[in-house]
């Protein structure tokens, strides 16, 4: 009857409701990560440069860490479907077991890795330097935001998607003071700059992930144990990584994708890349919302696969898809509307708004294409159908949005629109063959777990 009820609880929550809490959370943390860059602008445009450029690497090792939870929440949602409620407690158990080892072993190897790549870098020394300090620091102690993140997809699984939402809102609050402590100099502290901008960072994932597993342990359905926390089950590690590995591949191609179009950029100038910088920020506001109709689709169609609903998933996900590109495009209707405003809010250099305001027009067709591929490729993968949306991603990633922002922006002499131009052309190829893939109803006979 209690596995019955669990079933029950998913497959019947409109996906609404398991969708608002992400799409506040991940406002929240855009809004948050904006007034993070904005509190930078005021303290050096060579601080945003160094942090924007930073990113790209901040981010290739979250993705990297992202193996455990993508792997996780698949294996999760799946074994709740099934009604295979103990499976699901020891696979929690075993991601977060993962996710330590793998936090320490890839921070330590890019907290000394990032500062020797930046000195390849054609950039200013004081944006080097600001680069390498947020680098090592926060590389060392990403363990943490690897907890954070297992800890927060082992809730949503279960469909506590309010409780993560609101523990990662306090984390990110606690992230912006720390900023302003660090860059404001309040209380007679020192101001520290980027290295106390990236102390913060770390500080309030530290506290996130100390709330979110006691959380967790509150919770009578997703509570799990950590007895022998030092005894492998290699079964379980097989399973997660089994998914976690390819569905992170498509992820980390296009990061590293994004480091080389990162490298033409900065060919451009600083200027270039602190446009970049906040060009992306913004259009953050656009396909957080996609993305979050996509993570509570994933979910859903995980609990329908497991219990053996592919019809239902397939008839539902068109819809959260339509829903996904509509709001997107809505959302870049207003920004374009308003978007001297908002990129005054980040900066009042000439030459980095005529840069930005120059790509705006290509940004329509480049968030429809990523509304459409952020919904649809979770729900293939919570399907079982990993293997082609990571194979097609690889070969746009590489093909369309790198060759030819080299072929654009370089060969052609088009700069930085032409970079915008190619990451359309790349979102838009893979969304339609998602969406053919999707008709097809290959995916019905792949299975997960």
């Amino acid at each position: 009857m209690a596995q019955e009820k669990l079933i029950d609880k998913v497959n019947d929550t409109p996906l609404r409701k398991i969708a608002y809490p992400l799409v506040i959370e991940n406002l929240l943390f855009l809004a948050f990560s904006s007034i993070d860059v904005f509190m930078l602008s005021g303290y050096s445009d060579n601080a945003v440069a160094a942090v924007g450029l930073i990113t790209q690497y901040t981010w290739f090792l979250l993705l990297l860490l992202q193996v455990i939870p993508n792997g996780a929440t698949i294996s999760l949602t799946n074994f709740l479907g099934a009604g295979q409620v103990e499976k699901a407690k020891k696979i929690s158990r075993t991601a977060l077991q993962m996710v330590i080892v793998f936090g320490l072993f890839f921070g330590l190897v890019f907290a000394f890795l990032i500062p020797q790549i930046l000195k390849k870098y054609n950039i200013d020394d004081e944006v080097r330097l600001f680069a390498s300090q947020y680098a090592f620091i926060y590389s060392a102690f990403s363990v943490f935001s690897g907890i954070s993140i297992v800890q927060s997809s082992i809730l949503r699984s279960y469909g506590h998607t309010k409780d993560a939402m609101v523990v990662n809102a306090i984390a990110n609050s606690l992230n912006i003071v720390g900023n302003a402590l660090a860059l404001y100099g309040w209380f007679g502290i020192p101001i520290l700059g980027v290295k106390g901008v990236a102390i913060s960072t770390v500080a309030s994932q530290f506290a996130g992930a100390i709330i979110l597993s006691v959380r967790i342990a509150c919770l009578k359905d997703s509570k799990y144990s950590i007895k022998n926390p030092f005894k492998i089950v290699k079964s379980e590690w097989r399973q997660i990584l089994k998914i976690g590995v390819p569905t992170a591949g498509e992820s980390v191609s296009w990061n590293l994708s994004q480091l080389v179009i990162m490298i033409i950029i900065t060919t451009f100038g600083t200027e270039a890349i602190a446009a970049f910088t906040y060009l992306m920020t913004i259009l953050r506001f656009i396909y957080m919302i996609a993305i979050s109709i996509g993570t509570a689709s994933q979910i859903k169609t995980g609990h329908y696969c497991g219990a053996g609903l592919q019809q239902t998933a397939y008839k539902n996900v068109f819809c959260y898809q339509i829903s996904g590109s509509a709001v997107s495009l809505f959302i870049a209707t207003v920004i374009f509307i308003f978007r001297h405003q908002m990129i005054a809010f980040f900066t009042t250099d000439v030459v980095i708004t005529s840069i930005i305001l120059s790509v705006m027009p290509v940004t329509f067709f480049l968030e429809l294409g990523r509304s459409i591929n952020v919904i649809i490729i979770p729900c293939l993968m919570a399907s079982g159908d990993i293997h082609f949306p990571v194979g097609a991603g690889i070969f746009s990633n590489w093909m369309i949005s790198t060759l030819l922002s080299y072929v654009f922006a370089v060969l052609f002499g088009w700069g930085f629109i032409g970079v915008i131009i190619a990451m359309a052309c790349d979102e838009l190829f893979r969304g339609i063959l998602m969406i053919f893939r999707w008709k097809s109803k290959v995916w019905m006979y792949k299975k997960a777990v």
